[in-house]
């Protein structure tokens, strides 16, 4: 019997990608707005059916160049900002949203409060002791660890007593309560328990779990919430043969449990936020390199002009990128090969034991799933450069929205420059 394909692992836009090799160096990341822009429209409108007040947040983390938030921005989404420059980038291109950043600096704090853009989510109680001193925002969020959580792998399990994030269930009640006491009026509440999960019940229980905190909130000190944000987390398939994640399942799931909770706890319904990343842009970029050396030794290695560097997700966490050789049909002969990259480390390889085409010196590689947590994690050891970024426009048109970095670049910080 044979296994069915999914069509979002394996979709590619091989002209355009083509064209991109023949008038720009490889490797370089590529981006295809006419799919971000789908992306973002499935997501909002799926859960707008159920929820007419729903408030998508993206998770910057997961892509930041410009270009491609102002796509998304211009598509009803806020920003999910975890950090000071992702605060900035979010004020600099005119958008609002939430942080959540954890073991945050009273710096931090402030260059956040004072942008002026965003909504407060704290990791923890023990942060309030620094919003005392630089100014208690009317509204205030805390991220929950509810004490279940799921992941497309253990390091993606995000709640639980090993995880960093979050106030414990034990402590919840008393967080609201001192941060009442300093003068927050209004309030949030939320979770990101776990990241790539592909199972459609999970996003339901986080959101049950929430609902039943927050009846026990609002019975011992009287507050009502403005918003539950259900984190992000929606998975993406990265095999071929991994089924996509039912959307209209999981808001569906969720509207279920919103009827069921809020009349259970005499909650005043909030307005539901959820902060995807990686399912609005993985499958919308790809990394193109070209093949140099094709290395006959006790396996193939097949060694590309990208690498780690650039996509660190293969050596970090194992995890697995399908990869396309582009202009040649999936089907035919092919042979069991390693696809590595340059850097001087043994886990620099996007592929181990890969069936794929016959591969020779000058053939484009594109490593799928690249549109999010690839340029975003990438990185400079071995003083490699990372590359360019390119966006297939919606008229079809090549841009490119980040240049690739230079050696100049890399040093122009020390005293050298």
């Amino acid at each position: 019997m044979s296994t069915r394909i999914n069509p979002r692992v394996v979709y590619l836009p091989t002209h355009a990608i083509q064209r991109a090799a023949r008038r720009f160096p490889t490797p370089f990341f590529i981006y295809e707005e006419s799919r971000i822009r789908a992306n973002c429209k499935r997501f909002r409108n799926t859960f707008r059916r159920y929820f007419p007040n729903f408030a998508p947040l993206f998770a910057v983390k997961a892509n930041t160049n410009p270009e491609i938030l102002r796509i998304i921005f211009s598509e009803g989404f806020g920003a999910d900002a975890s950090s000071e420059a992702e605060a900035w980038i979010t004020r600099r291109l005119g958008a609002t949203g939430m942080y959540t950043g954890n073991y945050t600096t009273a710096d931090e704090f402030r260059f956040v409060l004072n942008t002026g853009c965003f909504r407060l989510n704290l990791d923890d109680a023990s942060m309030l002791p620094a919003l005392r001193k630089i100014g208690v925002p009317e509204f205030l969020s805390f991220r929950i660890n509810p004490g279940i959580s799921q992941g497309g792998m253990k390091s993606l399990y995000l709640a639980g007593p090993d995880a960093k994030f979050g106030v414990p269930t034990r402590d919840v009640v008393a967080a609201y309560w001192e941060a009442r006491a300093l003068g927050v009026r209004r309030f949030g509440i939320h979770a990101m328990t776990g990241s790539n999960v592909l199972d459609e019940r999970y996003f339901a229980a986080v959101a049950a779990k929430l609902l039943e905190i927050a009846g026990k909130v609002k019975k011992a000190i009287g507050i009502d919430f403005e918003c539950l944000n259900v984190g992000g987390g929606f998975g993406v398939p990265y095999r071929p043969e991994q089924p996509s994640l039912d959307l209209d399942r999981v808001a569906q799931g969720i509207r279920r449990v919103f009827d069921r909770q809020c009349k259970r706890y005499n909650l005043r319904e909030p307005v539901l936020m959820a902060e995807p990343g990686r399912w609005i842009m993985a499958d919308a970029g790809w990394l193109v390199g070209r093949v140099h050396v094709v290395k006959h030794s006790s396996k193939t290695f097949v060694g590309i002009d990208a690498g780690m560097n650039d996509l660190p997700r293969p050596a970090i966490y194992g995890a697995y990128h399908y990869i396309a050789v582009v202009g040649k049909p999936p089907r035919g002969r092919k042979e069991l090969v390693n696809v590595v990259g340059r850097l001087c480390e043994n886990n620099d390889q996007f592929a181990r034991d890969r069936r794929l085409p016959v591969v020779a010196v000058g053939d484009l590689m594109a490593i799928h799933n690249a549109g999010a947590h690839a340029y975003a994690m990438g990185h400079n050891y071995n003083n490699r450069l990372r590359s360019a970024e390119v966006l297939i426009t919606r008229t079809g048109a090549l841009k490119i929205i980040r240049r690739a970095e230079t050696i100049r670049d890399l040093f122009r910080t020390t005293n050298l420059a």
